[in-house]
């Protein structure tokens, strides 16, 4: 059962359209990965899936309700956002940070209820961070502050999580880190995950489905054991690779071709 629906959705900025006529349907519990090159349209689409952007057309529905219709508050109830780059203004302990993805269920002037504090320790610990929350962001590395940045949205307590690159700017370790608590979040609490991703190998494994982006339209969509061939890889990221099994997973795995190496 789709519990986003996505029709002929074109949006951009002040100069015209960056995304066109794309249209994808979003299952209940579902993990849905966006790739492409930098510039393809990764970004703006997550913004455009929420009504972030003024230059809009098309339509959204999340939970069969149009979003477009829709307040930030009650966006808000249905969608929670990570984006790539968060900006403080300042010096928050993580345990402030994760409250405030409490506001939406909090009424104008009223403070933090026992039910909010049992809900903050709990996402806490499903994301392994109750030894920071008396720490300063400032003071925290990348993985860390990543952690917390999901941890608030997932103190909003919606259905659907949206992720914009959230392994940038980390390394290796970090990076499978993040993926396993979205995993978890997707298998034992049931949210609906939709990420763009530009590590691909990373993305296969946690992925139902891909979603191909080349120029601001979808190139192709499906599940990853179709989705990913040297033909595709090469009409999309321009570049070519050899694709073999890997030994854990059994799913296709990517490798660069460098230019002495590169087939004729």
């Amino acid at each position: 059962m789709a519990i986003l629906e996505v029709n002929n959705l074109s949006a951009g900025y002040e100069n015209g359209y960056v995304i066109e006529d794309i249209s994808f349907l979003l299952d209940k519990g579902e993990f849905i990965s966006i790739l492409g090159r930098n510039g393809s349209g990764k970004s703006t689409l997550i913004k455009a899936l929420q009504g972030l952007l003024k230059n809009i057309s098309g339509k959204v529905r999340a939970e069969g309700k149009d979003m477009f219709s829709l307040g930030p508050r009650q966006i808000a109830k249905k969608i929670a956002y990570v984006p790539q780059m968060f900006s403080l203004s300042f010096e928050f302990s993580v345990k402030e940070i994760i409250l405030m993805g409490r506001y939406i269920h909090q009424r104008r002037l009223e403070g933090t209820s026992f039910e909010d504090a049992k809900i903050i320790e709990e996402i806490m610990e499903l994301t392994e961070i109750s030894f920071l929350k008396e720490k300063k962001m400032a003071h925290l590395s990348g993985g860390e502050r990543q952690r917390v940045f999901i941890a608030r949205a997932l103190a909003q307590d919606t259905p659907i999580l949206f992720l914009d690159e959230p392994s940038s700017h980390l390394d290796i370790s970090y990076q499978v880190e993040i993926y396993q608590i979205l995993q978890r979040l997707q298998e034992e609490k049931g949210k609906t995950i939709l990420c763009t991703e530009h590590n691909i190998n990373l993305a296969i494994p946690y992925s139902q489905r891909l979603i191909f982006l080349k120029g601001g339209k979808i190139y192709a969509q499906g599940p990853p054991e179709k989705l990913i061939t040297e033909k595709n890889i090469r009409e999309v990221f321009q570049t070519d690779v050899d694709i073999r099994e890997n030994l854990h997973s059994g799913l296709p795995e990517i490798s660069l071709i460098s230019k002495k190496e590169k087939k004729p």
